[in-house]
């Protein structure tokens, strides 16, 4: 008796078919990748000023100084600084792997053509095919090779997916590349300017100076003061000409990083000489602690993170089998003239799967191996943003209390002024010496300098905040 049911054989087409389905809509091994919490207050510790300005964020955060020369260094520092250039090949390097990646996604179809000539013994084994007969025969073959593994299990998905989430850390770390060059564009370009501003103020002092120790000198001549008043009168005097020199220094070295950030060769690179330091820009009040999250450093350790954890399920995927198709076509021939005819065609197709046995543990040790990859990105991704946290707080207490700093500087000039007035009407006087004089005009010229000083390091305070906020507030 017949069974009513019956299976009907299944056609090549049929299985090509499902395991083409199976590879679109197969699972993939291995977790899934979701983006880590790391807890982070609503807003930073140290008070913020009260500000007007607008939200800050953007490549071109330098314009909140308001210096054209700063802005005009910045632009070409972005165009050509080799660090920024450096980091550029590296976005096309890893573009490059993740196509490269990617195009397992895809059969692979290669041509291999041969053309031999053989003679065959009549002694050898299984000689039917010429009646036992020696032969010697062409053999030409035109044949087109596909090979395509199917993704049953995500590896290549997963594959896809890590080179895609590194070529992203890499463009994180162009972008962080870019912060850094155009912020070391800006420090060194304040410290140069307070390097400026020192030196006019030191060299207009000088002036005093040598008029203080001319009279001085004067008056140990005539014998109204010891030569000890007119050896101190010189040495401060001696003292000040050195500071000026010890600020070319600093000024020349400034200059000389600003054009190797920029890409040029020092020789035949300056910049003008203005002496002035402008205030810094205030911050806005209440900026959220969140905004820590698009540091380039904390995107790409991120990125990094989440490449890694797709590698967990591509080390995984190895323990199942691997499922790959194969086909030929194409013509094959003794006679060149007749290749491309039906009779001389050549076809296959086979569908395949090699799945591991035994392998020395050697397939637990690459999952063991990505597990503690992706650890150590886990951690490094804290660890950043834990860094940046307190990176972001220190330059918050540096303005706060550098500001304070400043406004008693300034306190102090406004003494040290009033003091070396007193000093001058009292020599005018003949109460004093002139040596109490050049006395004041020291103490003035440090204060003066130290408030310049405080001046130049808020202004690196605020470059370094803007940095570790990520450019911007």
């Amino acid at each position: 008796m017949t069974s009513p049911f019956q299976c009907r054989p299944l056609s090549w087409l049929n299985i090509i078919f499902g395991l083409a389905i199976f590879a679109i809509t197969g699972c993939r091994v291995g977790p899934n990748y979701h983006p880590p919490a790391v807890p982070i207050p609503p807003a930073f510790q140290e008070a913020t000023a009260n500000s007007n300005l607008p939200p800050l964020a953007g490549s071109d955060w330098w314009t909140v100084f308001g210096d054209a020369t700063l802005t005009d260094l910045e632009r070409q520092a972005v165009a050509a600084n080799l660090d920024i250039r450096i980091a550029s090949t590296h976005i096309d390097q890893a573009d490059a792997y993740r196509r490269s990646i990617r195009s397992q996604e895809f059969p692979q179809i290669s041509a291999n053509p041969s053309i031999s000539r053989t003679r065959e013994a009549q002694d050898r084994p299984n000689n039917g095919n010429t009646s036992g007969k020696a032969a010697t025969y062409n053999d030409l073959q035109l044949p087109l090779i596909l090979n395509y593994e199917i993704d049953a299990w995500g590896r290549i998905r997963r594959l896809v997916a890590s080179a895609q989430a590194a070529q992203q850390a890499t463009q994180a770390d162009l972008n962080f590349i870019r912060l850094t060059a155009t912020a070391a564009v800006a420090i060194n370009y304040f410290t140069l300017r307070e390097a400026d501003t020192e030196t006019a103020i030191v060299q207009s002092t000088i002036v005093d100076l040598e008029r203080g120790y001319e009279i001085t000198d004067n008056q140990f001549r005539r014998g109204l003061v010891s030569e000890l008043a007119s050896a101190q009168a010189k040495t401060i005097l001696d003292q000040t000409n050195a500071r000026v020199e010890a600020l070319h220094i600093q000024r020349a070295q400034s200059e000389h990083a600003i054009a190797a950030l920029l890409g040029r060769p020092v020789e035949g690179f300056s910049i003008e000489v203005i002496p002035t330091l402008s205030p810094p820009p205030a911050i806005p009040p209440g900026m959220p602690a969140d905004v820590l999250r698009r540091r380039p450093d904390v995107i790409s350790a991120e990125r990094n993170e989440a490449s890694a954890s797709e590698q967990i399920g591509v080390a995984q995927a190895a323990y199942f089998p691997q499922l790959s198709l194969t086909g030929l076509m194409g013509f094959e021939s003794a006679n060149p003239g007749a290749i491309f005819t039906w009779q001389n065609t050549i076809a296959s197709l086979a569908a395949g799967a090699a799945a591991p046995i035994f392998t020395g543990g050697r397939l637990r040790a690459n999952v063991d191996q990505a597990k503690a990859n992706y650890q150590q990105s886990e951690l490094q991704y804290q660890k950043t943003v834990v860094t940046s946290y307190q990176e972001v707080e220190d330059q918050l207490a540096s303005l706060h209390y550098l500001a304070n700093e400043y406004q008693s500087e300034e306190k102090a000039v406004t003494d040290a002024s009033r003091a070396e007035k007193i000093a001058n009407n009292r020599y005018q006087a003949g109460l004093v010496g002139y040596l109490d004089v050049v006395y004041a005009q020291q103490t003035l010229l440090q204060n003066q300098e130290t408030t310049q000083q405080v001046q130049g390091q808020r202004l690196i305070s605020t470059v370094s905040l803007i940095r570790a906020l990520g450019g911007g507030w």
